[in-house]
């Protein structure tokens, strides 16, 4: 018999094993002097996987090489976005101690990524030291490392903010590498015919090369017909409004719009389809856009009262539909897709359904960008060109075991590339019949609406539903209770507070300063503001004899 000490470490090396021996033999690295790319991504598991067989396979085919892929995931596009900072930084303090001979401070550390900062047209004065210009410019000049190659995947308003932060980069120091340099390779793939510079009123490129788009991505409503069925809801949820139904307290999933990228996204679509709706009807724009932007907010409070939680994760919202843990969410396309694939019958139905409100959503684009100090700019530069050639494009929506598809599940994402929408690739995609150019025809997003009010979205939606929920939830089912009393839901959605004039002004404003001391003790007024408000809502529909007002 084997002493315990023996089977206990076999049973040590076979947990550290089997992973290897079990991952597919296209995916597996035979060198020990393989190549590492290092990636940081928000992307699930399945899209990672995917695209690590997929281009290990394309780079030992095609280029005789070994490499692997090293992914770096703190979480959504927010924690990557801290994790970066963190990096550059750590990384620039010791790049100024060293060239200057003094400690990087608060100052310093505040102005090296500060994108409003010009240094090339920046003069000193009170307000902004040289030194803090001359931070800029170095941490620009530089070729400083966050010790990772690529950023890939997120939303633009993400891949925007660290562009201008100066993290990421259209080549490399050698200018070799890197999306700038892809674009003078392959200028025929940046074409109006392949991959446009916009759709939609999205932009799918930076400007100056920053990022790149490399899938398409619309929002919409993921729901579960069973739980439907349970709860006597016949009409599916088919428009944002929906949503807002007393039919549907406690049965919403959302996640917490300052840790999830692709939800604030979904919830600024609610935003610019009313102000559309507003101007449609003969308001003036100036009109609509503060009229749309109230209305929106209404209806954004009474979401949130719906909902069961604020998520941390984007992700566990379509998981949970799917278990019946929650009716319908808001989602982005691709993970609906997933979980409708995911939980198809034998007869190809699911429970498990996505739509995208008509009118309701605009077609944004999914990046890719090389970060500033790569440490392996060649292969990243290789991996960005992967996944824009006809070649990768194929991961993103050919059906499982079809030739240069996905392996082990289906992706279901719309391609950024126009001419992959051909005849020949139809029969082999996942969804043939969508193209999200036809779709994006139907919506037009303005950036001049709600684009400089991105960030005071987050915000204002963590104060006033987040950060109070059980308080709104409690006044929300209170008015539910009394038959929806009109006082009561005249105090539970007065959004006076968080009018689109505050968000543009004193809100933004405050956001842009980056003082973190004024945005706790704002977060702290309008939560407190907002838990008062709940209550008195909450007190009035009590107070209310039961009648059904609306």
């Amino acid at each position: 018999m084997l002493p315990r000490i023996t089977i206990v470490l076999a049973l040590l090396v076979a947990i550290l094993v089997a992973p290897f021996l079990l991952r597919p033999d296209d995916a597996s690295v035979t060198s020990p002097e393989a190549e590492r790319l290092i990636i940081i991504s928000p992307h699930n598991e399945s899209i990672r996987s995917e695209f690590e067989r997929a281009f290990v396979r394309h780079m030992r085919e095609d280029f005789d090489r070994e490499v692997w892929i090293d992914w770096r995931q703190p979480g959504g596009t927010s924690e990557i976005a801290r994790y970066l900072k963190s990096e550059y930084a750590n990384a620039f303090a010791n790049l100024w101690s060293r060239e200057t001979g003094k400690a990087a401070d608060s100052l310093i550390l505040n102005a090296f990524a500060n994108d409003k900062i010009d240094p090339e047209s920046a003069t000193p004065s009170d307000k902004l030291p040289a030194e803090a210009i001359e931070a800029r410019r170095m941490f620009l000049e530089s070729d400083l490392s966050s010790g990772i190659d690529l950023f890939f995947g997120g939303g633009a308003y993400d891949f925007s903010k660290q562009a201008g932060a100066g993290a990421l980069v259209a080549t490399d120091a050698s200018g070799e590498f890197g999306p700038g340099a892809l674009a003078e390779e392959h200028p025929d793939w940046f074409s109006e015919e392949v991959m446009p510079a916009s759709a939609s009123g999205e932009p799918f490129r930076d400007s100056e090369w920053r990022w790149v788009g490399t899938v398409l991505s619309a929002f919409g409503i993921v729901y579960n017909r069973d739980s439907l069925e349970r709860l006597g809801i016949e009409k599916t949820p088919d428009s944002w409004a929906d949503l807002t139904e007393p039919r549907y307290f406690g049965q919403v999933a959302l996640a917490d719009p300052t840790k999830s990228g692709s939800v604030t996204k979904a919830i600024e679509m609610i935003f610019q389809q009313q102000m559309r709706a507003a101007l449609d009807s003969g308001v003036p724009e100036g009109e609509a856009i503060r009229s749309g932007w109230n209305r929106a907010m209404q209806m954004m409070l009474k979401i949130s009262a719906n909902s069961r939680y604020f998520t941390d994760q984007a992700s566990k919202i379509p998981h949970d539909v799917a278990q019946g843990d929650a009716t319908a969410g808001l989602c982005i396309d691709f993970y609906g897709r997933t979980f409708n694939e995911l939980h198809r019958d034998e007869d190809g139905d699911s429970r498990v359904q996505f739509v995208m409100p008509v009118g309701g959503t605009s077609i944004g684009a999914d990046p890719i960008g090389l970060l500033r100090g790569a440490p392996n700019p060649e292969l990243a530069h290789r991996f960005l060109e992967f996944v824009l050639s006809p070649k990768g494009q194929k991961i993103w929506n050919y059906r499982v075991g079809e030739p240069g598809g996905p392996t082990r599940i289906a992706l279901r994402r719309p391609p950024i590339r126009k001419d992959f929408y051909s005849a020949e690739n139809r029969p082999h995609m996942s969804d043939p019949d969508s193209n999200p150019y036809v779709i994006a025809r139907d919506f037009t997003y303005e950036d001049s609406w709600t684009g400089a009010t991105f960030g005071a979205l987050r915000f204002i939606i963590r104060c006033a539903c987040v950060d109070t929920h059980h308080e709104q939830r409690d006044a929300w089912e209170a008015i539910i209770e009394a038959g929806m009393p009109v006082e009561a839901l005249e105090a539970f959605a007065d959004v006076s507070a968080i009018d689109y004039d505050q968000a543009i002004g004193p809100i933004s404003d405050t956001l842009r300063a980056r003082n973190k001391l004024q945005e706790v003790e704002l977060a702290r007024e309008l939560a407190a503001h907002f838990r008062a408000q709940y209550k008195k809502a909450e007190k009035l529909a009590h107070q209310s004899p039961l009648i059904t007002s609306h």
